[in-house]
């Protein structure tokens, strides 16, 4: 079935620095098994205010560490569902919030040895956090290096619990700030991610580039810099584990107005589309010139979907019949693209008769 939105009572709210706030929230027991998660996973949440947003917001906890279950949210100027949760949200509150998904993650065993290198700019330590704690815990033999970036030392969430995690696994996890300001107090880097800034920072802390494992997470560009920077050096491409974290909340607003479906041109040619979504199938018709979860959401399928970009996998079918042309497909993985799973917030039909299948 596709997977659906549960209403979850808010059990914490704490602030983790003046621009981010942790969310707890309280898992009834009959919803334990549809929110167990995997170190790095996402969830979404919905909001009742207008136009209903819906955000993707990485666990910040770590099913093998925590009892608790929650995200962590850095307010976004501008940005309508972050302000509201960092300022206004409060324990007792219910949102609706969609179990967990994503395949930025790894499977964590005690028999594994291996090295990490990761990667994390602002809150996109939050899926890189719930991974650290992760493999601390398990894999004993493990060894991992974080890079992470801030505008300054008072931007850096979670240092508190980050400072006690290298300093409890000195001898199996370095940490290495890298601050816009930097401040006297600190030992850090300064600057800013770039391709060639890679090279040197793998030479000064004698990164070991073909046995290591890389997982990134952060605003678009600050990605690009860091993966072109790992070509460079000679990382496999197949080692390199990405989560973008669009710096664009804002920009899921804008493409909020599309979720209404009138944005379709007047006049633009359609195709047929039988879409098969919590148990029920559906034939309408899809404008060239909108997406398949568009269509969807035009014709009242209420599908489910988050980030509208490509950047996350809540919107995710099955192509079952016909062609199917996707813009963005990097949340999935070879095997499921080759399986015909598509995100439907960037594909397009392109047969004139196509079948997909949410449930799948």
């Amino acid at each position: 079935m596709a997977i659906q939105f549960y209403n979850l009572k808010v059990k914490e709210v704490r602030r983790e620095t003046d621009q981010a706030v942790s969310l707890f929230f309280d898992i009834p027991d009959n919803l334990k098994d549809d929110f167990k998660y995997k170190p790095g996973q996402y969830i979404t949440i919905k909001l009742d205010l207008e136009g209903e947003p819906r955000r993707a917001y990485s666990l910040s906890t770590s099913p093998h560490t925590d009892s608790e279950f929650g995200v962590t949210i850095k307010e976004v100027q501008g940005g309508k569902v972050s302000t509201y949760i960092n300022n206004e949200l409060k324990a007792g509150d219910m949102l609706d919030v969609m179990p967990p998904l994503g395949n930025f993650t790894t499977i964590i065993d005690e028999h594994n040895i291996r090295k990490f290198v990761m990667f994390a700019g602002g809150s996109g330590i939050t899926p890189i956090i719930s991974l650290i704690k992760s493999i601390l815990k398990v894999e004993v033999n493990s060894r991992l290096t974080l890079f992470y970036a801030n505008q300054t030392n008072d931007s850096v969430i979670f240092k508190k619990e980050l400072d006690e995690l290298e300093n409890n696994h000195s001898d199996k996890f370095k940490i290495i700030h890298i601050l816009e300001d930097n401040p006297l107090s600190w030992e850090c880097e300064t600057g800013r991610f770039t391709a060639e800034r890679i090279s040197e920072l793998f030479r000064n802390y004698n990164i070991n580039i073909q046995d290591s494992e890389y997982f990134m997470c952060g605003p678009a560009p600050m990605m690009e810099a860091i993966e072109d920077g790992l070509k460079i050096v000679g990382a496999k491409n197949s080692s390199i584990n990405k989560e973008l974290f669009t710096a664009a909340e804002n920009q899921s607003e804008r493409l909020e107005k599309d979720t209404t479906g009138n944005n379709a041109s007047k006049g633009s040619s359609s195709k047929k589309l039988k879409v098969t979504i919590y148990g029920e199938d559906y034939e309408i018709d899809c404008n060239d010139d909108e997406t398949i979860l568009m269509a969807g959401i035009r014709n009242h399928l209420d599908p489910p979907f988050s980030c509208q970009i490509g950047a996350c996998s809540t919107c995710m079918a099955q192509v079952k019949k016909g062609e199917v042309e996707m813009e963005v497909d990097d949340a999935l993985t070879a095997d499921e693209i080759e399986d015909g799973f598509i995100l439907t917030c960037t594909s397009h039909v392109k047969s004139d008769e196509v079948e997909i299948d949410y449930d799948y």
